[in-house]
């Protein structure tokens, strides 16, 4: 996935909220306690340390929403996040209706007798064209991953572009999923992964602590996403943002 790009995460002498936030309160009455950076990171080394013996992702996951001020505030402030998000739901509803013709045209993306890698790398610039923040390169990592989908699609089919005029909806549906759990999976890790460096110097045993993550998100948000159905023929850019909140509420109150 490519998390060694280290950010240093967020801390507790820079946090996101004002000193004068009032937390939100959970669906019932019970008003949601905050949490310091710091105790997410040491709970993060702690299972790290414990090889998966104290504590647990779940609650490392609510630990994180919660320190980061709550689903709705990560939510509203991921604007990269939303603007990919809709350029790659608005590509595949292209697709959907009109066909790789009018809607790569649409997108300024010129196919003919180029190859499909070069396609796909200019397509990933063109959804998420910015790198100059943390949040950019989320959303463009988030891009590479949802792709990678339509891409073995592609490859599935002799390589021949044209074959996505044919693409089933499921599979276009299935991409938005990717493009939702990587999101939320790369952003976290990212903050998160100094604990990795710290800690871990084997590569493969810090790619199968990332993995697990993942797979926890991309299992929320497989739950979430089922119960909106088919998402191409709605308002995808409002659809997906929503959607990323509501997956965030889940893990800020996952047990």
């Amino acid at each position: 996935m490519g998390t060694s790009s280290i950010f240093n995460g967020r801390n507790d002498r820079n946090p996101l909220l004002p000193e004068d936030y009032s937390p939100n309160q959970d669906e019932g009455s019970d008003i949601i306690e905050p949490v310091r950076w710091q105790t997410v990171k040491s709970d993060m080394s702690k299972y790290i340390n414990s090889r998966g013996g104290y504590g647990s992702i779940k609650h490392i996951a609510r630990q994180y929403v919660r320190a980061a001020g709550g689903s709705q505030s990560m939510s509203s402030q991921a604007y990269s996040g939303r603007k990919a998000g809709g350029n790659l739901g608005n590509f595949l509803y292209g697709i959907a209706t009109d066909g790789v013709k009018v809607t790569f045209k649409n997108f300024g993306i010129e196919y003919e007798g180029k190859s499909i890698e070069e396609i796909f790398s200019k397509l990933v610039d063109v959804i998420a064209p910015d790198s100059d923040t943390k949040e950019d390169v989320v959303a463009k990592e988030a891009t590479q991953e949802a792709l990678s989908k339509i891409f073995d699609y592609v490859e599935n089919n002799e390589m021949n572009i044209g074959c996505l005029n044919s693409m089933p909806l499921e599979f276009m549906n299935e991409a938005l999923k990717e493009y939702i759990g990587a999101y939320i999976w790369i952003t976290m890790m990212k903050d998160l992964s100094s604990r990795l460096e710290m800690y871990i110097t084997n590569a493969d045993d810090a790619y199968a602590i990332e993995c697990e993550f993942k797979d926890m998100i991309m299992g929320i948000v497989d739950v979430e996403f089922n119960k909106q159905g088919n998402i191409i023929s709605k308002d995808i850019s409002s659809t997906i943002a929503d959607m990323h909140e509501r997956c965030l509420n889940v893990m800020e109150g996952i047990l």
